[in-house]
């Protein structure tokens, strides 16, 4: 397994469980209490040094992790039964991840104007809790040691079945609320982590959040690019005839964008408005060979658009359509959170040629 790539998962994983987890409860709280008081209390920094084990069923991946956290600087050492052994180091300024077995080192900067590309846990925490708090029943199911530990457990039911983010049981300290063990169902995965050892009176040195790679390790620097605003008139002269929505009805066009290069396509997303709100985001670029959506994805469906075979995702706080005509990928995701799946269809077959 790819230790790499599981580790956006595994931040998303973190992330969402710390909207799950609590604060002082010496009375008798109900979940959401604890949910609430527990966004609060997680401005406070925390340092500790702690090792936990990682298991993702579905795919065979387990994993060793060693994990040093002062104020807001992390370094998170994974060593994976396959072999792989990766260092990641947040000093506050960068993101350092260096591939002991590759000998490679990739480097972000995440400085004041790329913060916007990286929330802090509370606020992923708030926003995925968002997510979930419609679409899971919340429950505490009691208390547990983990890592010596106590420790409440809480579990977070889905509503339905088939859903982007699954059942979900959470084991909270105590003391420190740490999320010590987490089981998850996303995504069609499974993944527990559970914690084996965590001392939150550690002394760690500022030199834990620096990473000495040998000499010869190959470096690479990323950048994160900033969607650059682009003209009408530029998307026609890349893209040709395509479709758009037209401005009627008090929607009205606000802003164009190339968010990204991919492969051998420019995506660009149209921003529009109503009421002075934004309302849709609708994407175009052309299509190219192998440019096809995971059906079995949880909460992609199938459905016709404008004629064509398409996928559409239904939650409450992500709504979206997916499809290809006439040699062109489009998508319509709402932003506005009233805005159904009917809606966003409504909204394609309006669309008309642009040329």
């Amino acid at each position: 397994m790819n230790w790499k790539k599981s580790l956006r998962a595994a931040g998303l994983v973190a992330a969402l469980t710390f909207g799950l987890v609590g604060c002082n409860t010496e009375g008798s709280y109900s979940p959401q209490e604890i949910i609430d008081q527990a966004l609060q209390e997680m401005k406070e920094p925390l340092t500790y040094y702690a090792e936990y084990k990682m298991d993702m069923d579905d795919v065979g991946g387990k994993a060793q992790v060693k994990e040093w956290i002062k104020d807001d600087k992390r370094r998170i050492e994974i060593t994976a039964d396959n072999g792989e052994h990766i260092i990641t180091v947040n000093n506050g300024s960068q993101i350092i991840m260096y591939d002991v077995v590759k000998n490679t080192v990739h480097k972000m900067d995440i400085g004041k104007e790329s913060l916007g590309a990286f929330p802090s846990p509370r606020d992923q925490a708030e926003s995925l809790f968002n997510l979930v708090k419609d679409t899971h029943d919340v429950k505490i199911a009691g208390e547990e040691k983990i890592a010596g530990r106590d420790t409440y457990k809480i579990v977070a039911k889905a509503k339905k079945e088939d859903t982007l983010l699954g059942d979900m049981e959470v084991w909270v300290d105590k003391k420190t609320w740490v999320t010590l063990k987490t089981v998850t169902n996303s995504a069609g995965n499974k993944m527990t982590s559970e914690y084996t050892k965590m001392d939150e009176n550690a002394k760690i040195d500022d030199a834990q959040f620096t990473i000495d790679a040998p000499k010869d390790a190959k470096v690479e620097e990323i950048t994160v690019p900033e969607p650059e605003s682009v003209t009408l008139d530029t998307v026609k002269e890349q893209l040709g005839e395509f479709l758009m929505v037209p401005e009627e009805n008090g929607l009205t066009l606000d802003d164009i964008s190339l968010e990204s290069v991919q492969e051998e396509r420019s995506v660009y997303t149209f921003t529009y408005l109503k009421n002075g709100q934004q309302e849709i985001f609708v994407t175009v670029s052309k299509a190219i060979s192998n440019d096809t959506k995971d059906e079995t994805f949880p909460g992609i469906k199938e459905r016709d658009i404008r004629g064509q075979k398409g996928t559409f995702m239904d939650e409450k706080k992500f709504r979206y359509i997916d499809w290809q005509e006439n040699g062109y990928r489009y998508s319509i995701m709402n932003n506005n959170p009233e805005r159904t799946v009917e809606d966003l269809v409504a909204y394609a077959k309006q669309m008309t040629i642009v040329k």
